[in-house]
């Protein structure tokens, strides 16, 4: 029998640095540790576009994370999103909820299936109102929203010709071929 792992417990190990040594993310799903491969450069390369238009669309609207751990303690989960669109705010002494979350950004690539499944469940059933899921093998982003139990009411896949903009910002417009273009 495996006995889940609470976020108190979870956020202890980490500020004990048992991860310090880990290759990849780490992240604790429903009581579960679960860890993820180390980023490619092709999985790399949107969250840093991501990155650059979440900075230059928001301003000082909200606080933007990168890659870093919010908090859904009903859940018994710590995931780090890559991209997340937060209230703005200082969070020095503890993580986001989900009630400060108002855009959640996963960019796919060996992880498809676990984010189109397990982690949009999580999200959902958490009120994250809005997730989008970058899927890198297919060049194309789902956007999930109305977040109902575990699932979300809305969900809309859009091919690499659309644009796309968040419900918190309609203005920040993003051009989904701008995720795939090639280096030059």
């Amino acid at each position: 029998m495996t006995v889940p792992i609470t976020t108190a417990q979870y956020e202890t190990l980490v500020s004990s640095g048992t991860f310090e040594n880990t290759s990849g993310q780490t992240e604790l799903i429903h009581g579960r540790i679960v860890h993820m491969n180390p980023q490619g450069p092709e999985h790399a390369d949107p969250i840093d576009h991501l990155n650059e238009w979440s900075f230059e669309q928001v301003g000082r609207r909200f606080t933007i994370r990168i890659e870093k751990l919010i908090l859904l303690v009903g859940q018994h989960s710590c995931p780090e999103p890559d991209i997340v669109w937060a209230t703005r705010r200082r969070y020095s002494q503890r993580h986001p909820h989900p009630d400060e979350v108002h855009l959640l950004i996963e960019v796919s690539k060996s992880s498809v299936r676990f984010d189109r499944t397990e982690k949009m469940q999580l999200y959902a059933e958490a009120g994250i109102p809005e997730y989008w899921q970058i899927d890198i093998a297919e060049k194309t982003v789902t956007v999930h929203r109305d977040p109902h139990q575990q699932r979300y009411r809305s969900i809309q896949t859009y091919e690499q010709s659309d644009i796309i903009g968040p419900l918190c910002l309609p203005d920040a417009q993003l051009a989904i071929a701008s995720l795939f273009t090639p280096d030059r």
